[in-house]
């Protein structure tokens, strides 16, 4: 399961690479911005629902988690408004990547997925 989640998360990640926070992005970099707020916050949901777990022991109980129906509903609607914006993909992906540094996480998980993020995997 947890393959299954990691792979649905890099689809909607390649879809929109986008995200919500406080008030509407006005520009293709408040898109990029709250991107990796959503980032963020879909590391820290992910942390606190899965503790020190490794990758392995995720997978091992399926990996079904709350957090990544969340970043998909909050995903979609930026990518909504992105495309209002006529932001085209290739800018916010240029955009988000110039912010992955800002990326943080204290567990195994939270690690393995910022990698993922930064090499383009997620």
């Amino acid at each position: 399961m947890l393959k299954r989640t990691l792979i649905l998360l890099a689809v909607v990640l390649a879809l929109v690479l986008s995200a919500c926070g406080g008030g509407e992005p006005e520009t293709c970099e408040d898109i990029a911005d709250v991107t990796v707020d959503l980032m963020q916050d879909l590391i820290d949901d992910v942390e606190e629902e899965v503790g020190d777990m490794t990758v392995e022991e995720l997978n091992a109980t399926g990996g079904d988690l709350p957090s990544v129906e969340k970043f998909e509903n909050e995903a979609t609607k930026i990518n909504d408004r992105a495309i209002e914006l006529e932001c085209s993909q290739t800018t916010i992906e240029s955009l988000v990547t110039e912010r992955v540094h800002r990326l943080e996480a204290t567990t195994p998980i939270g690690q393995f997925m910022i990698e993922a993020i930064r090499s383009g995997g997620l």
